[in-house]
């Protein structure tokens, strides 16, 4: 009988390190599909006709912008940031509430094991996996919601500061836009980081973080 339950502590205690790993891995790993750091982002301006043989190239005028720093530290940006933190944390209470109850089910399992006949341990058993199995997906669908719901919302202020990128290379007459990320140094007169910011603010001042109900 003892035998039984050898693989019951096993399966809550992994489900512990599904928990704790789980909702917190989708902050980092959704924020950095939703902003890669190393790519500018591409604009819809029109595309230059190519010049025909033995005709001057039009001298590059470029302007550079800090992606990363928009997509972190504009007003949507934290505003989203900080809704997802919310619904994280309350995820994880309800899924450390559910791991107390199986511990409580485990133990009450272990102690019937002396009193109960084999055919309904079995069956006690059969039922504490189901339960371990339905709170581990429950684990896996708040954290595949929240992943989802992070990247559109973040994907709503990339596509907004690529208009507004496109906007401000067109009035100042911008034929190239490249990342600070790839430059050491860079002259403060190219970089439209904060104007870009201003604008996105103004324009996008928040996103809300649809997450479907579970």
């Amino acid at each position: 009988m003892q035998s039984t339950l050898s693989k019951t502590p096993f399966r809550v205690a992994a489900l512990s390190a599904v928990t704790a790993a789980g909702l917190l891995f989708a902050a980092t790993s959704a924020m950095a599909q939703a902003a890669p750091a190393q790519s500018a982002p591409k604009t819809d301006a029109p595309k230059a006709e190519v010049p025909g043989p033995g005709a001057e190239l039009k001298a590059p005028v470029i302007a550079v912008i800090d992606v990363q720093k928009i997509m972190q530290e504009s007003a949507a940006s934290k505003g989203i940031t900080k809704s997802f933190e919310s619904l994280r944390d309350s995820y994880q209470k309800e899924i450390s509430a559910l791991e107390d109850k199986l511990r409580k089910n485990e133990d009450e399992l272990r102690k019937q094991q002396t009193v109960l006949s084999p055919e309904a341990l079995a069956n006690k058993r059969r039922d504490f996996e189901k339960q371990v199995a339905d709170v581990q997906k429950t684990v896996q669908n708040r954290k595949r919601a929240l992943e989802t719901s992070l990247n559109e919302a973040m994907a709503v202020v990339h596509k907004t500061m690529v208009e507004v990128v496109a906007d401000i290379s067109r009035e100042r007459g911008a034929n190239l836009v490249l990342a600070r990320q790839q430059f050491v140094l860079v002259d403060t007169q190219l970089d439209v980081t904060d104007a870009v910011m201003e604008r996105v603010n103004k324009k996008l001042p928040q996103v809300a973080l649809n997450v479907p109900k579970q």
